[in-house]
């Protein structure tokens, strides 16, 4: 199935290119700093399982109200990049333009670029709007229905414009400022399948409002955006038409996690493999992290018998010691830099439901180096200093590895961090006859939905 361009099983090849990135979203994870515009393109700045100091700072409140969601959805990155934001005769209004600021109403498609020190707009008439310097730009439609287009994809709400000099001087990102009930159809349709059910829908829609609530109320006055439109926060493909989807995300408005009367991050991936992560393990030591629904659930988990719960990866031993070699020269572990040819790869730790949380690496002059389970998927899968991505990256960090003539086999589990809501699991409770209560339930033990605003 596509929509608007996109086809739903490129979203599971997609995660599975990722996994060889990230296995975390970014919630907690970003530093203290008040203004943090990282940027992914540059590579991790830390090794984040790793190297990740414990966070200061309280759980997040309830949401009072509906937040406004900040979605990065695009990046310009080369020199003299060009966007066209449309519909065609479209009436847009533009603010601030002109000496001093004000609004100009223009007819779409616009054209929009970084020139010099100023944007550059061109509307279809060939009208160049006088724009004072690179402050950030607003774009709404004028029409009594908000939506605005970018490559043939329709957004809900306005769109902001940010010029990004800190990367290069034509580098820019535009943000989707969007309610967060309207931005939800948009993450549930590019979540999960089209054909699963209502009730995995639903379930999914309440775990995506509490993780947006979370980065809303992290990332406010440190960063211009709360998520990406990406699964390195969750996949969100903008305005949708399918009826279910949009029944799951009504029937549950204003519905969070909540636990001991505050916000739970509703992290969620496509597969556990059978045993849960916990959050503080995976994605980081943030106090929201530390509660009883983010410990994972007991026993094993229905998603065992999908097809992606088990999978197997062969790699060259040679390339997949260059690849820890390489990987802990760049993030300066001299630990994993100074190896020589590895031996033996171990689980060193499990986590109390038996998935591994750390890895014991040993080369053949009996050296070795200990490393999360998350950071050593990262390392395995690295690319850079001469070596391409490999072909089959790992998936998930529940993994077993062997070594056998001069080869490694993982014999892995799941696809993603593993930690909260297991989608194929979640679509396996739903078709035994699971409410979304249920699947809540069973995902997030201990936590309560709650209806945080009407």
């Amino acid at each position: 199935m596509r929509i608007h361009g996109r086809s739903q099983p490129s979203r599971r090849a997609f995660l599975t290119r990722l996994a060889a990135i990230t296995a975390a979203p970014c919630m907690f994870t970003a530093c203290n700093s008040q203004t943090d515009n990282s940027d992914s393109e540059t590579g991790e700045s830390t090794d984040i399982a790793e190297s990740l100091v414990k966070m200061t700072g309280s759980r997040p409140d309830l949401p009072g109200s509906p937040p406004m969601m900040r979605v990065r959805i695009f990046r310009a990155r080369k020199e003299s990049t060009k966007i066209t934001v449309g519909p065609d005769q479209q009436h847009l209004r533009v603010f601030p333009v002109y000496i001093g600021g004000g609004e100009a109403i223009l007819k779409g498609p616009l054209r929009i670029s970084i020139v010099g020190d100023r944007w550059s707009i061109i509307d279809s008439d060939n009208f160049r709007v006088p724009v004072e310097d690179l402050k950030s730009l607003d774009i709404a439609s004028t029409s009594s229905s908000p939506e605005l287009i970018i490559s043939k994809r329709i957004y809900p709400g306005s769109l902001r414009l940010i010029a990004r000099t800190d990367i290069n001087p034509s580098a820019f990102d535009i943000i989707n400022i969007v309610p967060i009930e309207a931005y939800l159809p948009g993450v549930v349709a590019g979540e999960l399948f089209s054909h699963w059910h209502l009730q995995t829908k639903a379930a999914q829609a309440i775990a995506a409002r509490s993780f947006a609530c979370s980065e809303h109320a992290y990332f406010k006055g440190r960063r211009d955006y709360d998520v990406t439109d990406t699964a390195q926060s969750q996949m969100y493909i903008g305005a949708v038409k399918q009826d279910e989807t949009l029944q799951a995300v009504t029937m549950t408005r204003g519905m969070v996690l909540e636990y001991e009367n505050k916000l739970v991050p509703g992290y969620y991936s496509s597969c556990c493999g059978g045993a849960a992560a916990r959050a503080v393990d995976v994605i980081g030591k943030h106090k929201a992290n530390n509660v009883a629904p983010l410990h994972g659930r007991v026993g094993e988990d229905v998603c065992v018998n999908v097809k992606i719960a088990n999978w197997s990866v062969k790699r060259p031993l040679q390339t997949l010691t260059r690849r820890l070699i390489a990987y802990g020269t760049k993030y300066k572990r001299q630990e994993l830099s100074g190896l020589a040819e590895i031996t033996s790869i171990k689980i060193a730790k499990n986590n109390q439901h038996q998935r591994p949380t750390h890895f014991k690496i040993t080369d053949i002059a009996n050296h070795s180096a200990e490393m999360s389970a998350e950071a050593f998927m990262r390392a395995a899968n690295y690319s850079g200093q001469g070596l391409n991505a490999p072909d089959e990256p790992l998936i998930s960090s529940f993994v077993d590895a062997k070594i056998e003539d001069s080869q490694v086999t993982f014999q892995g589990k799941g696809l993603g961090h593993g930690v909260g809501l297991c989608q194929y699991g979640a679509e396996q409770l739903a078709k035994d006859g699971k409410d979304y209560g249920e699947i809540i339930s069973w995902y997030y033990p201990g936590a309560k939905i709650v209806e945080a605003y009407t």
